[in-house]
């Protein structure tokens, strides 16, 4: 039975996925129900609470996953993850509550959808996977002086981690880059280790086309330009494929008249 010190411990992490998961294990293993599970970067102290400060370890983060999977499912272990990359406010309480239920009734807990926390952390999972999806057929991997690729995001979610898998079997042949600048952050991928990596990038960072691909994106404006029909010209449904707020890293551009100058 979970000791009952709620509104008295705030658990503080790291903001990494290990650390939560590392911060739900030390919950569990104390039988404790803290009243914040909350990251470090996001923490304001707080004199009604009790700080306690969790550090990120790898094995209790790898085994506390690997029970999640034995003891409720790999669909919850799923659902966790992504509700995690919404970074929504409460979403490490939802997670800890989905994780109590499901360690009591095992894979049924996606069924106890009278509980709100079950909700949330299906709904979460559910926006992130959607957009992810919608990511995958909306970033345009540009060629950058050098022979490298490079493409810019400003997700919703916290996606790259999912963009680099499918990115990766795509385009396993390519060095690239996807830069989410809202988070500051990167995936990059060398097609010589053929492994991805996840980095810290500035905002600012935007490498210099090469002259071929400023060539082959006028010539690809120039042609939606040519084949779109005025007349037939639907603002509604183009923003309920392609979402406005996704428009600015398109190089098409719909609805704008974006152009690049070659020097």
């Amino acid at each position: 039975m979970m000791k009952n010190t709620e509104n008295k411990k705030v658990y503080i992490y790291d903001g990494s996925y290990q650390g939560l998961l590392t911060a739900l294990f030390r919950s569990f293993k104390q039988r404790e129900i803290p009243a914040k599970i909350i990251a470090k970067s996001k923490f304001r102290d707080d004199l009604f609470y009790e700080r306690v400060e969790v550090k990120t370890e790898n094995e209790k983060a790898q085994f506390f996953s690997s029970q999640i999977k034995e003891h409720i499912s790999a669909q919850a272990l799923n659902n966790i993850f992504h509700a995690y990359l919404s970074e929504s406010e409460k979403m490490e309480l939802y997670i800890f509550r989905y994780l109590f239920t499901g360690f009591k009734v095992g894979k049924k807990v996606d069924e106890f959808l009278t509980k709100d926390y079950v909700r949330q952390v299906q709904d979460l999972a559910h926006k992130v996977r959607h957009e992810s999806h919608r990511l995958k057929g909306l970033v345009r991997l540009q060629e950058a002086a050098g022979g490298k690729y490079y493409a810019a995001v400003e997700p919703d979610y916290k996606t790259l981690a999912l963009l680099a898998p499918h990115f990766k079997n795509r385009f396993s042949t390519m060095d690239w880059i996807i830069h989410d600048k809202k988070r500051e952050e990167a995936v990059i991928f060398s097609a010589a280790e053929k492994e991805w990596l996840l980095i810290d990038l500035e905002n600012e960072f935007e490498p210099e086309l090469s002259l071929k691909e400023k060539d082959v994106q006028q010539l690809w404006q120039a042609f939606f330009s040519a084949v779109s029909i005025k007349n037939r010209s639907n603002p509604g449904t183009q923003r309920q494929f392609m979402p406005k707020k996704y428009w600015k890293h398109l190089i098409e551009s719909p609805g704008s008249s974006r152009k690049f100058k070659i020097k």
